[in-house]
């Protein structure tokens, strides 16, 4: 015996049907998206000084003007920094050097 919707029921039902209708008239699609626990946070903080109300309507945004700039601005935002950006300078390479050699004349049989 099947059973029958009741009034709230099919009105639910109608009501998701036009919902995904509309949606695919207007060509809107849910993204699921996965982000790092400290991420909500500063989004948070973010939203909140820039006066966003929605995370949606910040990530749109940031949607278009990643869309909007050309290619080569694309690329460039893309490119993630180094982790600390650590360079060692040649003065710091020579230094290290030195006490590497003074430490192998100190201790000659560590060495390889």
């Amino acid at each position: 015996m099947a059973d029958k919707k009741t009034g709230a029921a099919k009105h639910s039902a109608d009501y998701r049907d036009r919902k995904k209708a509309e949606a695919e008239r207007l060509g809107i699609e849910t993204l699921p998206v996965e982000s790092a626990a400290g991420t909500s946070a500063e989004l948070a903080k973010a939203m909140k000084a820039h006066g966003y109300t929605q995370l949606q309507e910040l990530l749109q945004d940031l949607h278009r003007a990643f869309i909007a700039v050309d290619h080569r601005k694309q690329a460039r935002r893309l490119k993630k920094p180094d982790a600390p950006a650590f360079k060692i300078s040649p003065k710091l390479a020579r230094r290290f050097e030195a006490a590497s050699r003074a430490e192998l004349r100190c201790e000659p049989g560590d060495a390889s």
